[in-house]
């Protein structure tokens, strides 16, 4: 525990100080802010609440699965502790403390937690796969990036799908490594046959990908009088979500940012303007994020406290297959 904190404290301050640094030697982003208003703030926290909500009924869907049923300050909650956790822990610590809350309120196993989570990444990267493409094609400008940028999506698509298709196997033995890795690849197997329930979980995650690119959308619009693409917003949105697959600071800080920069500067907006982009909205996320994430940390506390935790079939084939 208190070589988390230390790695907490040095990480966030290295790139606290790596971002003040780059601000100061380019003042003029400075500009950028004067160009906020309180209307674009409110959108920005608006649509953090709406994606939260997203990622609460991806959350339920994927729970029914297994026979869990969560109630509404449940679904609606666990999203907003997870994030204030991963803020105030490195290494996804909000996942952590969502994970104990599914284990000791309705018995989930944490390996059948894994393998769910790592379902929806699946799921999500997929679906932002397609949409990059489709972005591509409809409302990206022709230009000498376009056969990189639909090669880097196509190999997405590629990579997902032959993860999705690959048989499944059942690891020899009976120690509690080989029963915990083939409890964890029953699980995927499950959510994976389950078209209808696929069809569920991508139609949340398209409109969390959606809100994403509008999140980007008015920060851009916000900071900067300059007119840009639509297409090119969303594909510095689209590149953002693959900075989760780093994350090793709290909330992701300085991560998801330099990633953001250098798309924006890939794309020819300006790794500066991406910056204030970033900071723009994580700013305004911060908002709703630590105001309802500690309600519902004290709902959902005494809920725990409150209730003993439902007895769980061993086997997700004992689940029906009803989503």
């Amino acid at each position: 525990m208190k070589n988390r904190r230390i790695w907490l404290f040095v990480t966030t301050g290295a790139f606290v100080a790596l971002i003040a640094v780059y601000i100061n030697s380019q003042r003029h982003l400075i500009e950028y802010l004067k160009n906020v208003n309180l209307s674009a703030v409110s959108c920005l926290i608006l649509i953090t609440i709406l994606s939260n909500m997203f990622n609460g009924l991806l959350l339920r869907q994927i729970a029914s699965k297994f026979n869990i049923t969560l109630i509404g300050k449940e679904w609606l909650g666990l999203p907003f502790i997870t994030a204030m956790g991963n803020y105030i822990t490195p290494f996804s610590g909000g996942m952590i403390a969502r994970a104990s809350y599914l284990k000791y309120r309705h018995s989930f196993p944490y390996l059948w937690f894994v393998s769910a989570l790592g379902a929806s990444y699946l799921v999500y990267f997929w679906v932002a796969g397609i949409a990059g493409i489709i972005t591509l094609m409809l409302l990206f400008e022709r230009s000498r990036l376009y056969l990189e940028l639909i090669l880097f999506f196509a190999g997405v698509l590629l990579v997902i799908s032959s993860l999705a298709m690959l048989p499944t196997v059942k690891i020899p033995g009976s120690n509690w490594v080989a029963v915990s890795l083939n409890n964890a690849i029953e699980g995927w197997t499950l959510i994976k046959k389950d078209l209808f329930l696929l069809v569920k979980l991508a139609l949340y995650t398209l409109a969390n990908i959606l809100l994403n690119g509008l999140t980007f959308w008015l920060a851009f619009v916000a900071l900067s009088d300059s007119s840009l693409s639509f297409g090119t917003i969303f594909l510095i949105s689209l590149f953002s979500s693959f900075s989760i697959l780093l994350k090793i600071t709290p909330g992701n800080f300085g991560i998801s940012e330099a990633v953001i920069a250098f798309s924006s500067g890939f794309l020819g907006v300006g790794a500066g303007l991406g910056l204030m982009v970033s900071l723009l909205i994580r700013a305004a996320s911060i908002i709703p994020i630590f105001t309802l994430g500690p309600i519902f940390s004290f709902v959902l506390t005494r809920e725990l406290a409150g209730n003993r935790p439902r007895k769980l079939i061993q086997s997700p084939h004992s689940y029906s297959d009803n989503s």
